[in-house]
């Protein structure tokens, strides 16, 4: 199955519940982020590239495409941040309280046990779906 975050940006105040619900179930460190853009706001998060540049440039398997996700295994990362270096949209982010690097994985794991990822879940507006998507879309 193939998942994807959709933003109803019509629906988000940037207030911002769906960083803080990621840090925190994630160690401190959100893996997402709110823009302002004008007068509105702009959620962003990994897109889970079908070739993912962070993968390819971890040297010890730490981030592998799972399926329709980039997974990240935090117990394989050894913090060279060259994931950081290679996303050219800036995901990874080195977390400096545990030496490793976050990124967002859907949280699959969440997923797996029929729940939501934190950021949907804590979105007061409902300005954030987990979407079951086909190929094209």
């Amino acid at each position: 199955m193939t998942y994807t975050i959709v933003h109803i940006i019509e629906k988000c105040t940037g207030c911002e519940e769906c960083v803080k619900a990621c840090a925190e179930g994630h160690e401190g460190l959100s893996n997402c982020r709110i823009f302002k853009v004008g007068p509105k706001f702009a959620y962003f998060a990994c897109l889970q590239c079908k070739k993912p540049q962070c993968a390819s440039a971890c040297p010890v398997a730490a981030l592998i495409r799972k399926g329709e996700v980039v997974a990240f295994y935090k117990d394989l990362c050894v913090g060279c941040k060259n994931c950081v270096e290679a996303c050219p949209w800036g995901v990874p982010r080195f977390n400096f309280n545990t030496g490793t690097v976050e990124k967002c994985d859907l949280c699959i794991a969440r997923m797996e046990k029929g729940e939501k990822p934190y950021c949907v879940s804590a979105c007061p507006n409902e300005a954030l779906e987990i979407k079951e998507t086909t190929a094209k879309e």
